[in-house]
């Protein structure tokens, strides 16, 4: 695999949601920055709304086409977490765009047959809908109109759902609670035809002369299709009221393309895989972070051109929750840029795919010109080995300091952390939980566990710690 010599990643992809809402305005305004002149399709999950974020990209919507559920839809119909697809124009800084379609529709609808509970991980619970795993966890977003929760998820709910394709199912972005359990609906190949069944995902499915077929002239072994219908009285067949020819990928030839989702079906001969049904060609990719190693299930945004149907990708990027600190440098190094908390370093690397800008005086720059002292704000990858990767440095004016990293360790009876290395004593901070909800010192160690990301601050940046939250 090749590793192309570029300066900078696209802008764009490096901001972070919560960037991303802060500058967001209303859906209803047009692009103004730049000529929105590039045809772009987008799949990923939306981020935010003030217009409708996707990939990094703010695109707004007036004029725009709404399908939901291939059925026409407003905006109002989306929300964060649901995977849609994008059709339209980028910027040539890449950071606005003007969308001309954003269509959404479910992967799977169906009642919950069997619920696990991670025994490491009490924040990860797998589903089984429909024969599929369906892993929800904290990220997962989850409408909450039908009275459903995390805590609440029951057997025989039927749930919409909407995620990431992986090879055995799917890992929930958004899902949502269904009031109609007549209304079932189940995406994949079709596999085991006969003249009156097939399976989907090794789901059987039944039809007969008066299933609809939409877009299809004949069932064929291998056919991507939706199916819609009703279970039958053992919850065990889907009869099918409707079979309808979906198109797995984006379109067939597009100068500029983007996916973001779960690599399945990686073949490591030749560095193709798909991401949610798109096949991926990243023989000639730059891989961000450089050390990334390409695997079934890791989460990636790959961007490219499309060509008969294959995306060649440019560039595959490692998505996910970002690492943050956002202080005063204590040192800068050739590559490498250094913070000091109670005389540890925090030292991450820099190299030419980081992104370096100065907020203060709206221009880019590089590492020579950070120099101790600096406050900026940091947000990296670790790549797995304890190597902290920077994909994003921002030079501003002195803030409240924060770091939201995965925890390392804690110790309840001293009030102690451990992030990135680092004892942070948080005697005489107030506990949040993710709603921003002031809790227990109790209930915030009591939800603790390794691994998961949580943000403290000094506020004051007088060197004491005065917030920590459970991290959304």
């Amino acid at each position: 695999m090749q590793i192309l010599n570029k300066t900078q990643m696209v802008a764009a992809v490096m901001l972070s949601a919560a960037i991303l809402l802060a500058s967001g305005c209303g859906g209803s305004s047009s692009s103004s920055d730049g000529d929105a002149d590039n045809t772009v399709v987008s799949r990923g999950l939306i981020t935010g709304f003030g217009s409708v974020y996707v990939n990094g990209i703010r695109f707004h919507t007036g004029g725009t086409r709404f399908s939901v559920d291939d059925d026409s839809g407003v905006e109002s119909d989306l929300r964060v977490g649901m995977i849609v697809t994008v059709k339209g124009s980028v910027d040539d800084n890449g950071h606005n765009g003007q969308a001309t379609h954003i269509s959404y529709d479910n992967e799977l609808k169906g009642p919950v047959s069997s619920i696990t509970t991670d025994p490491n991980d009490p924040t990860i619970k797998t589903l089984v809908i429909l024969g599929q795993s369906v892993e929800v966890n904290s990220n997962t977003t989850i409408d909450d109109d039908g009275g459903l929760t995390f805590d609440n998820i029951q057997l025989n709910d039927v749930l919409e759902v909407s995620g990431f394709v992986t090879e055995s199912g799917l890992i929930a972005t958004h899902i949502e609670l269904q009031d109609d359990d007549l209304e079932i609906e189940i995406k994949g190949h079709i596999e085991n035809l006969t003249a009156n069944s097939f399976t989907i995902k090794d789901f059987p499915v039944s039809y007969d002369g008066t299933t609809e077929l939409d877009d299809i002239s004949a069932l064929v072994e291998g056919l991507f299709v939706e199916v819609e219908g009703q279970l039958d009285g053992a919850g065990t067949t889907l009869i099918a009221n409707k079979i309808e020819a979906e198109h797995e990928g984006l379109d067939d030839d597009m100068d500029e393309a983007e996916v973001e989702g779960a690599i399945s079906n990686y073949n490591p001969a030749d560095d193709t895989f798909k991401i949610q049904g798109q096949l991926v060609d990243a023989t000639g990719a730059e891989l961000y972070p450089s050390t990334l190693v390409l695997a079934d299930g890791l989460i990636v945004e790959a961007e490219g051109h499309i060509v008969n149907g294959i995306l060649l990708a440019d560039e595959v990027e490692q998505k996910g929750k970002k690492i943050k600190v956002y202080a005063n440098l204590s040192a800068v190094g050739t590559n490498t840029i250094s913070f000091t908390f109670d005389s540890t370093d925090i030292v991450a690397q820099v190299n030419h795919q980081t992104e370096l800008e100065d907020d203060i005086n709206d221009t880019e720059i590089d590492l020579s010109q950070l120099s101790a002292g600096n406050f900026v704000e940091m947000e990296a990858f670790d790549d797995g080995s304890g190597i902290i990767n920077a994909v994003e440095i921002e030079r501003k004016n002195p803030n409240e300091i924060r770091i939201v990293a995965p925890l390392e360790g804690w110790d309840e009876i001293a009030e102690t952390v451990t992030l990135l290395g680092v004892v942070f004593d948080l005697g005489a901070v107030s506990y949040e939980n993710e709603a921003d909800q002031n809790i227990a010192a109790s209930v915030f160690y009591n939800s603790l566990g390794l691994g998961e990301f949580i943000k403290i601050k000094d506020t004051d940046s007088n060197g004491v710690f005065d917030k920590a939250e459970l991290d959304d």
